[in-house]
């Protein structure tokens, strides 16, 4: 099992949130937790359960992993949203030939709250995509969408100008 932080874009305030996580992969399936702490009325958080695959999720609340076969370009993005709406999406290249990816299943999603956490867990099968001795690199992200309808990005690192998770240069992670 691998910790990680997210660290928010720079410039942009963390407001004293914090997010940490821990990703497992197993030879079916990568496990990834997100941790919030910090002031849970500032973020936006539907409770609703929606546990269906629906499009930009990103456009809110949405936790994020990116993952691609070591030494390849082709890679995939998975959303997570606080109400276990999902989505999984393959990319040949960098931001090129965007498509739903239909080789996986629906991911199992625990979610849980307190006055100052969330938390949000997810195991994703993988074995349909990739061999379990294959290496892949990682990258982990989320958005965060604040009661004034601000968005905040965060991520393992920020390598350019403007916010990019889909940057080769932050799946930093290996597994």
């Amino acid at each position: 099992m691998t910790g990680f932080s997210l660290h928010p874009f720079p410039g942009q305030d963390s407001r004293g949130l914090a997010i940490h996580g821990t990703i497992e992969r197993t030879e079916r399936a990568i496990a990834i937790s997100f941790l919030l702490q910090g002031n849970m009325n500032d973020i936006v958080l539907p409770t609703a359960p929606e546990p269906k695959r629906c499009d930009n999720l990103w456009q809110a609340t949405c936790f994020e992993m990116f993952w691609g076969e070591e030494g390849k370009t082709r890679y995939w993005e998975l959303n997570l949203a606080p109400t276990g709406a999902w989505n999984v999406y393959a990319f040949t290249d960098y931001r090129t030939e965007m498509r739903q990816e239909e080789r996986i299943a629906e991911p199992v999603i625990t979610t849980a709250r307190t006055p100052d956490t969330f938390s949000l867990t997810a195991e994703l099968e993988i074995a349909n995509l990739h061999a379990a001795q294959s290496p892949l690199r990682i990258g982990i992200s989320t958005v965060i969408q604040h009661q004034d309808n601000r968005l905040s990005y965060w991520a393992l690192a920020h390598p350019a100008e403007k916010p990019d998770f889909h940057a080769p240069q932050t799946f930093l992670i290996r597994v």
